[in-house]
């Protein structure tokens, strides 16, 4: 197969009326002044500020300023040995792993005003964690640590904004609505 013949002409970035370039990107790629490299180097630059920016910007806080970073270390710091729906051993030294053994109660995306509460989280080992997200909400009902989440569900219950009320799966729109008006957000 025959390679791709680069391009030779003026340099978009060269001083007008110099001698023909090879061009990538309308840039010339050869000495002295390798304006392709340039150009792709100020875009990654430029790329990774947006990213830095947009990452300040989506910096996942709580309305009680805790960073959700912040949040799972602590929770990481009170978990138990063992998972609290099947028994199986939980390892708190495995780093940034340890953050897939606590689960939220409610799911962070939806509940913003309660993604840091210390009481949205059940201890859960990879397998149970992925059958309490992902699962119907009549399996959540018949795991073994459900009376656990519904406790501490109640706790945060009152401090869930309004809005995110109409996020709840149905199992828990029912403890939801089943809970004494004064508990509730008004």
């Amino acid at each position: 197969m025959g390679r791709i013949k680069q391009k030779s002409g003026q340099c978009i970035d060269c001083p007008v009326g110099g001698p023909d370039k090879l061009l990538m990107a309308k840039r010339c790629t050869v000495a002295p002044y390798y304006h392709y490299t340039a150009h792709k180097q100020a875009e990654a630059i430029a790329r990774q500020k947006i990213k830095v920016k947009n990452k300040n910007i989506t910096l996942r806080t709580s309305s009680n300023g805790t960073t959700l970073g912040k949040w799972f270390n602590y929770q990481i710091s009170l978990m138990p040995k063992y998972c609290e729906n099947c028994g199986e051993y939980l390892n708190p030294y495995l780093g940034w792993t340890a953050r897939a053994y606590i689960a939220h109660i409610v799911p962070k995306r939806f509940f913003k005003s309660v993604m840091c509460h210390p009481n949205n989280r059940v201890f859960l080992c990879i397998d149970c964690h992925t059958n309490f997200d992902n699962g119907l909400s009549s399996d959540a009902v018949k795991m073994k640590m459900w009376p656990i989440a519904v406790e501490r569900f109640k706790t945060f219950a009152g401090v869930i904004d309004p809005a995110e009320v109409r996020h709840f799966r149905p199992c828990f729109e029912e403890v939801y609505n089943g809970l004494d008006a004064n508990l509730k957000p008004v």
